[in-house]
């Protein structure tokens, strides 16, 4: 029975041992950016007017939309199309994504998801088309 008992309890703590391997060998990127965590398609020919606009709505438009940019967003007025383009895409692209050095955005709530900003990543690499 002792035999048996230790026999097993080898078993489960190799067992263990291996999932935190593993575990461990899939959290670690070596070189290169990191895989990206959104679908292929949600980053493939993004739309101002499907996807960015709408991102705009739910987290920007409340501070920087019209009628109120100039006294709650800083004066940057992000309710239309010409108002997000006149703004500079490195300073957009740093405050939503929470990079070292710029005002992280929204102001005082958490990060937008991940998704959403490779949204707008892909739309300022694309030149940040009207469509």
């Amino acid at each position: 029975m002792k035999t048996t008992f230790t026999s097993t309890l080898l078993g489960i703590g190799a067992a263990f041992a291996v999932l935190l391997t593993a575990a461990a060998s899939g959290c670690t990127y070596s070189s290169g950016e990191e895989p990206n965590p959104c679908p292929t398609t949600a980053t493939e020919a993004v739309s101002y007017a499907k996807d960015i606009s709408p991102i705009f709505d739910a987290n920007c438009r409340s501070c920087h939309g019209a009628g109120v940019y100039q006294t709650m967003g800083g004066g940057n007025d992000y309710s239309n199309y010409q108002g997000i383009k006149r703004q500079s895409a490195t300073l957009l692209l740093g405050s939503v994504q929470h990079a070292p050095g710029f005002d992280p955005m929204p102001k005082g709530g958490d990060k937008i998801a991940v998704c959403d900003i490779a949204k707008i990543k892909a739309w300022i690499e694309a030149g940040q088309p009207d469509n």
